[in-house]
């Protein structure tokens, strides 16, 4: 088997800029049935999702940084501590948190792009898994990025399952 291929810093904070962009074209030809439809109780609607998108921005990855950058070793917060109700993006409309997002991801790959070696291997203490590094959070931070698409992904594609026809015995449903 072929080793993976690793991404580098410049392609991870490409990436982190398109999030927003990637979830604009996607998500505006939808109405609020599509984007603020729930499968199920424990499942996140697709506002919800870029809503949390919005939180671990500012939570998760942000937040540490900064402490890493500002402090030697500082001790990390659980940021799940700071998510809000689950209901409280579907209040919102879609583009209006898509905005804010881009506005936010602007600021945060800037910083990332101009940070140094050094910069990079500043480290804090996580509650939950110990020793980690500014890089450790940026590469993190792609990997959700990809793992949220998909969820939004997966919503989309159940949205289209009903209207399938017969190809519903060819593609059953998650």
């Amino acid at each position: 088997m072929k080793e993976i291929s690793s991404l580098n810093l410049t392609q991870v904070v490409a990436l982190l800029r398109a999030t927003p962009q990637t979830l604009r074209r996607l998500l505006s030809p939808l109405d609020s049935s599509i984007l603020l439809w729930r499968p199920s109780p424990h499942i996140r609607s697709i506002n919800e999702v870029v809503g949390h998108l919005i939180e671990s921005d500012q939570h998760a990855y942000a937040a540490p940084i900064h402490a890493m950058l500002a402090y030697e070793l500082p001790e990390l917060e659980c940021w799940e501590d700071h998510l809000p109700l689950p209901d409280q993006h579907d209040e919102r409309d879609v583009l209006e948190l898509l905005a804010e997002l881009e506005v936010m991801r602007h600021e945060h790959a800037t910083l990332i792009a101009n940070l140094r070696p050094g910069q990079l291997a500043r480290s804090g203490f996580h509650p939950q898994v110990g020793e980690l590094q500014v890089v450790d959070f940026i590469y993190d931070w792609v990997f959700q990025d990809c793992r949220h698409i998909k969820q939004i992904m997966d919503l989309l594609q159940m949205s289209a399952w009903p209207k399938m026809g017969n190809f519903r015995h060819l593609m059953p449903p998650k």
